[in-house]
């Protein structure tokens, strides 16, 4: 990943930094003393850098009960997997659950909070869904945090309610926030020592899929004091660059954070960086669509629907509200958290603060506005310091993307995502009349880009995203068909140097140069010598970091 020396024969290490890479012979003769490891054919990468991964809030909801399809497949079989927990844990203790998806689900709905209050009425229960954006809680968590289960909806949230008018349990974006995190407080403090045992494990999965440094893109104030404290003992093992967001809940504006740490302070394991701030909602992204398209996206789908004889697609489509917006001669769908006069004082506010940030926005609306209030990034950063972000960009215009490459935004992308919701996608009618996570537009574009997951939302294997990002196929196997596949070494160039470079880190890391750290992986082939469909067979047989074998197959 080095653009002056592509592929060398040998990198030498000493300590925990690279101090050549060229040939074999000069390597010899410069550090005869050195033992030689001899990967037999295998290929040395840079480690891979996963530069959006909840990695701090996702290693504690490993705890909690995994309610990911097909693990379940219907609400009777979340109900009972809660029941069981009531039985095993003490009343009053919270059951924490994460990953439900009402788009698989057999009823394609969500559990209610009377399903829940039947199961386990005398615990709190915070079901988590598969996007983070909401979650379904019972009667017992409304009286453990002192929340009326009829108070008044909060700004930029909303509390789901039936025909009746009452509550049904399930609560969006920042009316699950109190919940979030009082779940999450009470977890950790009657067991941190558990909390660091799911940090260990956690990391190791990491390890064994090449992943050597991880971006948190919200970072409370709890969570920092827990991977500062697992940093002094040892325990953290992985470099974590955080992004920092409020005690409050992570959509909540980010305020509290201003005036301590500023983006790039730290060494060593943890690192300050972006201010992160949510400009639409997770499902509900803010996206705009004219009249004309969104009739035509209509009929696309229900083209395909009658052709494949199912409208589950159109049905799950219908759980998105959307609003006609007749003075604009378009359909909008998605929730805006801040006004842009709100967003630009944030913005600047940061900027004052010696903050960059990184703006969460999917739908066009979104990274529109995002674009409007960000300041150019400084072509003139010191080392350390990460060019402003835009994360996810799942839905852009054209001229989005065009004013995102001349701002010096990088974008965070998820090529995965391109997998796992595609077929939907295609299935809806807006692949084919919309751009989603456009890879080859944006780098023609210029724009640095930065691969990642979003996980635990979706799988975080750099590989997995790597072949999703060549091969734009949806998880059944159909071909997206929209030209927005890349090379092998674009791809990979995603998850090492362009993820680096987004965070301020390319002197650090992101290539097997002279004078960075020893972050590497070994993979069973070279992806660049086999063809986009074998990409499959990758492997990861080894990885180092910081010169230490975390993992070795």
């Amino acid at each position: 990943m080095d653009s002056a020396q592509p592929r060398v024969e040998s990198v030498t290490i000493d300590g925990e930094r690279i101090i050549a890479a060229g040939s074999l012979a000069a390597a010899r003769a410069e550090t005869p003393q050195a033992e030689e490891i001899d990967l037999a054919g295998a290929c040395l990468l840079p480690g891979f850098i996963d530069a959006h991964h909840h990695f701090s809030e996702g290693a504690l909801l490993t705890s909690g009960i995994d309610l990911h399809w097909p693990s379940v497949e219907s609400v009777a079989d979340i109900l009972d997997r809660i029941a069981e927990q009531a039985r095993q844990i003490p009343a009053g203790s919270w059951i924490l659950a994460e990953g439900y998806d009402e788009r698989r689900l057999r009823e394609h709905r969500a559990p209610t909070l009377a399903e829940v209050d039947r199961v386990a009425p005398d615990h709190p229960v915070l079901l988590v869904q598969f996007s983070y954006h909401e979650v379904v809680v019972n009667t017992c968590a409304h009286r453990v945090l002192g929340l009326a289960l009829d108070r008044v909806d909060l700004p930029g949230g909303e509390i789901d309610r039936g025909r009746d008018g009452l509550p049904t349990g399930r609560m969006i974006e920042n009316a699950s926030a109190p919940f979030y995190m009082g779940a999450i407080r009470s977890r950790v403090s009657e067991d941190e020592s558990a909390y660091t045992g799911c940090l260990t494990r956690y990391q190791q999965r990491l390890f064994r899929n090449g992943i050597t440094r991880v971006y948190d893109p919200a970072v409370s104030p709890l969570m920092e004091s827990l991977l500062r404290r697992a940093s002094d003992n040892g325990v953290l093992q992985i470099p974590v660059l955080m992004m920092l967001s409020s005690a409050d809940g992570m959509f909540m504006p980010p305020r509290d954070r201003l005036g301590g740490s500023r983006t790039g302070d730290g060494s060593g394991l943890l690192r300050t960086g972006p201010l992160k701030m949510f400009m639409d909602g997770g499902i509900r992204l803010a996206l705009s669509m004219p009249f004309a398209t969104a009739l035509r996206v209509g009929l696309g789908g229900l083209r395909r629907a009658l052709r494949r004889r199912s409208f589950d697609a159109l049905r799950l489509a219908s759980m998105v509200p959307v609003r006609v917006d007749l003075a604009n001669r378009c359909i909008r769908s998605g929730i805006l958290f801040y006004t842009e006069d709100e967003a630009r004082s944030l913005v600047n506010a940061a900027v004052e603060n010696g903050m960059s940030l990184a703006v969460h926005a999917e739908g066009n609306v979104a990274i529109q506005r995002a674009l409007r209030v960000l300041p150019p990034s400084r072509s003139d950063r010191a080392p350390g310091i990460p060019p402003n972000r835009i994360e996810h960009f799942f839905l852009p215009d054209r001229d989005a993307i065009s004013r995102a490459a001349e701002m010096g935004i990088a974008v965070a992308v998820q090529p995965t995502i391109a997998e796992w919701t595609g077929g939907q996608l295609l299935d809806s009618g807006v692949i084919g009349r919309h751009l989603f996570v456009p890879l080859r537009s944006m780098l023609d574009a210029g724009v640095l880009l930065a691969g990642s997951s979003d996980a635990p939302v979706v799988d975080f294997d750099p590989l997995r995203g790597i072949r999703a990002a060549v091969q734009r196929r949806t998880a059944s196997g159909e071909r997206l068909d929209d030209g927005q596949e890349i090379t092998v070494m674009e791809a990979l160039e995603l998850y090492t140097i362009g993820a680096a470079r987004s965070g301020g880190l390319d002197h650090e890391t992101g290539s097997l140069t002279r004078g960075k750290r020893a972050d590497l992986v070994v993979l069973n082939v070279d992806p660049t010598a086999i063809s986009a469909a074998q990409l499959d067979q990758l492997k990861v047989v080894r990885t180092v970091c910081g010169a230490v074998d975390r993992y070795v197959a």
